[in-house]
């Protein structure tokens, strides 16, 4: 096989848990994908010479491309002579949906898998790549989707993370640690905001908003990690949408994500408002934002609601999805 393409899923990552560090232990998070928008990436070894390839839509991200494929190229001594990239599809990055790990993993695993590098695994071409420096979520959902908990990164002097600072400034650490994965409810349907206002805080804003606001009160912390024991866990679990937007909801109020929130355009705190005073059991902000989701318990809730946010977001623009639950990860097709 010479052709491949991967489908990868969309990561929404609800909280970091611990941006303190009292423990010994820094970051950890929770979060889960999902089946849309996607990154889609064809590739092949078998062309005449090295080509990149994007929809028009998608040609700033050629560079990225490069510069992941030449990580790999590198470190396993492989020539780029006869490969051919083609993105089909992408969806935006700093919005909160971790585009860039989904789409450096796409590309280090057809590269390898094409070479026939089988025995890689997905952590080590994740730390190849540079990503999970911070959260685990985007490069354990891309493994095997579902909803995940990690727990960070050692923390101290001479430890794994000496600092707070996010994954783009953690570049050469170890993938975060996965502690818990579990399937998502196949009822569960997730009404996804894009609004079409700045990009969430990344570069060297984000460098900084770690900077000036870590670290996080200790009480703090210890609640979030309460909520998510006691509350998004067995939530999960059982199956309990409620339960589980009790614990989401409340750490919306905490730590590092409270920050995150109170830095948002007033377009995402109105939906968020909006959110709660519809009644919604369930809704949090991805990451820095600006993308937020609702979470409902069938189709029919998730196309009311859609047509809801729609009116209330009329004339704004953006992107709004119906999305269901991805507990699979990426789906590998060989296509020759």
């Amino acid at each position: 096989m010479t052709s491949l393409r991967i489908t990868t899923p969309c990561r929404i990552h609800l909280s970091l848990i611990d941006e303190n560090g009292y423990t010994g232990r820094v970051d950890g998070g929770i979060g889960l994908m999902l089946d849309r928008p996607n990154v889609v990436f064809e590739a092949s070894n078998s062309a005449e010479e090295f080509k990149i390839e994007a929809h028009r839509y998608y040609r700033e991200s050629i560079e990225v491309i490069n510069e992941i494929a030449s990580k790999v190229f590198k470190k396993y001594n492989i020539s780029n002579k006869n490969f051919h990239f083609n993105l089909k599809r992408y969806f935006p990055s700093h919005v909160g949906l971790g585009s860039k790990t989904q789409l450096s993993l796409a590309i280090a695993i057809a590269i390898t898998k094409l070479k026939n590098f089988n025995n890689l695994t997905h952590k080590t071409l994740t730390k190849l790549v540079e990503r999970g420096g911070t959260s685990g979520i985007g490069w354990k959902g891309f493994e095997t989707g579902g909803f995940i908990l990690d727990g960070g990164h050692d923390f101290g002097i001479g430890k794994e993370k000496e600092t707070f600072l996010p994954s783009s400034a953690s570049t050469s650490v170890n993938p975060a640690l996965t502690i818990f994965r579990h399937e998502i409810p196949e009822n569960w349907r997730f009404v996804l905001v894009i609004p079409n206002i700045k990009k969430g805080a990344y570069g060297d804003e984000e460098i900084s908003v770690f900077k000036d606001f870590t670290p996080i009160q200790r009480s703090e912390v210890n609640e979030i990690s309460n909520q998510v024991i006691m509350k998004i866990l067995p939530g999960i679990i059982k199956k309990d949408l409620a339960c589980f937007g009790e614990g989401l909801k409340r750490i919306q109020n905490l730590g590092f994500k409270k920050i995150e929130i109170a830095l948002q355009h007033k377009v995402v705190k109105g939906l968020l408002h909006f959110f709660e005073n519809y009644g919604l059991k369930a809704y949090g902000m991805s990451s820095f934002g600006p993308s937020i989701v609702g979470i409902v318990e069938s189709d029919s809730e998730a196309e009311i609601l859609l047509r809801k946010v729609q009116i209330n977001q009329m004339h704004r623009g953006g992107h709004i999805y119906i999305c269901k639950p991805n507990n699979t990860g990426a789906k590998i097709e060989y296509i020759d």
